[in-house]
């Protein structure tokens, strides 16, 4: 089929005037960020003690946290309520998922502050809302969940 002479493709010239310049070479392993080891850390400082995984045996707790802050103002509210349920406990994680950890490394990489949210974290969790209003100062955290 010959082509219309409207349809030309047009002709490239490559320009051999620029020159590129290497100024810095960086090394492969200085551009990989070993979020691994941090994520490890991370994992290793939510791992719960003996005491509280022989706990889960016997008992679990119903418990609610929030975290509110306004104006600069902290509010801290953390129930806890036994419920004597023997063995579901020891079915809860132990330490955060690889997942949420490697999300916690990610926030303290930009250094906001994750303490919180560790101190938030539960076996099994039904509800975590986290809102933010910084148009009026405001940030609040609510975890309900069981541990």
């Amino acid at each position: 089929m010959p082509q219309s002479p409207q349809r030309q493709p047009v002709p490239y010239r490559q320009d051999n005037l620029r020159q590129v310049k290497v100024i810095r070479e960086t090394p492969s392993s200085e551009r990989v960020i070993p979020l691994g080891d941090e994520v490890k850390q991370l994992q290793e400082l939510s791992t719960i003690p003996a005491a509280r995984a022989l706990r889960r045996l016997f008992f679990i707790w119903f418990r609610v946290y929030v975290h509110e802050v306004k104006y600069g103002k902290h509010e801290k509210v953390n129930v806890s309520i036994p419920l004597p349920i023997p063995l579901i406990g020891a079915a809860f994680a132990r330490q955060l998922s690889f997942q949420r950890a490697a999300k916690l490394a990610a926030l303290a990489r930009r250094g906001e502050d994750v303490s919180e949210y560790l101190d938030s974290t539960m076996g099994l969790e039904f509800v975590r809302v986290e809102e933010e209003k910084a148009e009026r100062g405001k940030s609040t955290l609510v975890v309900v969940g069981l541990d």
